[in-house]
């Protein structure tokens, strides 16, 4: 790729110097020091608090080698996660006493002809995920080191260019975190609904509600495929979902025929283990035509659409979905759960039955997630955006005034 006037290409390893991070032990009476580690990188650019970092107790303070400073780059090196691998955030401040996790590299500037946020915003718009990639052969990227560091390739403008490409961008990272600030907002808005909604204790209860069996609310009708419906599977966050535009291809088998039909607004529980819901998930079916799952799923009909939709907010929770499903599922081989459908129906929850409360319920739980699913629109179009602004603007293709 040719440069523009007074570009160059240089090694990351000429600008910037590289430590692995501290190997510890914790002792109860220890010394206190802040501490970033890889749980701090989420979602997360910029260290610009205490209230950021962790806190560790160590029987003696670290050298200074093993502490950061304003303008340190940390890189997460490894980690269970293959998405967290080469994530970086830069130290905004210098806070007392700061140290960084084994699992994490710090790179410091050694010239004075680049600025840590170009350089940050350089490795954030994907380079460094495209080398790791291309440094693993396909495979999983599962480990950073420092000699790849040393060995990535990264452009350089003028100095005075490099500040106004990264005060260019730091505006889109400021509507992408106000974006994102607005989601947390919604969903927390969500979750304190759903605790006060479902944490009612009996003296509380009111002719509008009831304890009662699901199977007082839900009714299994049994219907099969005919053949003509898509398979369909189940998502944590997106509910029901085409299984090859989900995973990508289909796992279903050649003879669909035993297949459970799900008609729009029937309750699907998966059994088998995801995530945060080790028993299972269920959700409530907003597919307007019907579809089909596997056979292993349970699938009902409620009694009201919007007993559905609240049935499908109760379970959202993992607190929720495993209070209600421990008492009635079993672990067997393999993580499989054993659990009849009649089983699943069996245990009792706080319901709305009154018709008028249910349509209070569900359009609240509705709306809210509506305008939840709007803001995510909107933040992933940001996202794409700046994406393709910022692979511009650091390659030279697009030049800032």
């Amino acid at each position: 790729m040719m440069l523009p006037n007074g570009w160059k290409k240089v090694k990351l390893g000429q600008i910037m110097f590289f430590k692995n991070g501290l190997n510890f032990s914790q002792v109860s009476n220890g010394k206190e020091l802040n501490f970033l580690g890889v749980s701090n990188f989420k979602s997360r650019k910029f260290i610009s608090s205490e209230a950021q970092l962790d806190k560790i107790y160590l029987a003696d303070f670290p050298n200074d080698d093993y502490l950061l400073k304003k303008d340190d780059l940390v890189f997460v090196r490894s980690n269970g996660s293959k998405d967290l691998v080469g994530r970086c955030v830069k130290m905004n401040e210098s806070f007392s006493k700061t140290t960084f996790s084994g699992f994490c590299i710090r790179g410091r500037l050694s010239s004075s002809e680049t600025t840590a946020d170009y350089i940050l915003h350089f490795i954030e718009c994907g380079f460094l995920k495209d080398k790791l990639r291309r440094e693993s052969r396909g495979t999983n990227i599962s480990n950073l080191n420092q000699d790849i560091l040393d060995d990535f390739d990264i452009m350089l403008p003028p100095i005075e260019e490099q500040k106004k490409i990264a005060a260019t961008l730091l505006v889109w990272d400021s509507a992408i975190e106000k974006m994102e600030k607005l989601i947390e907002a919604k969903e927390s808005l969500l979750t304190e609904y759903g605790k006060e909604l479902f944490g009612r204790t009996e003296e509380k209860e009111n002719e509008n509600w009831s304890t009662i069996a699901l199977s007082n609310v839900l009714n299994e009708h049994g219907d099969k495929s005919t053949g003509k419906e898509e398979v369909f599977s189940v998502s944590v966050h997106k509910g029901l979902v085409n299984q090859i535009e989900h995973l990508g291809r289909s796992f279903a088998a050649k003879d669909t025929s035993n297949y459970n039909c799900v008609h729009y607004g029937d309750i699907v529980y998966t059994k088998s283990p995801t995530g945060d819901f080790p028993l299972g998930i269920v959700k409530q079916s907003l597919v307007k035509e019907d579809v089909v799952v596997s056979p292993l799923y349970g699938v009902f009909t409620p009694k009201t659409f919007e007993l559905g939709a609240i049935l499908d907010f109760y379970f959202s929770s993992p607190i929720n979905a495993n209070n209600y499903l421990h008492p009635v599922a079993q672990k067997g081989a393999k993580n499989t759960i054993n659990i009849t459908n009649k089983k699943f129906l069996s245990a009792k929850l706080r319901l709305p039955i009154d018709i008028k409360e249910q349509k209070k319920i569900a359009q609240f739980v509705q709306t809210t997630k509506k305008e939840m699913a709007v803001l995510q629109d909107i933040l992933e179009n940001y996202k794409k955006q700046k994406q393709g602004l910022a692979q511009k603007l650091l390659t030279g293709q697009w030049r800032v005034k």
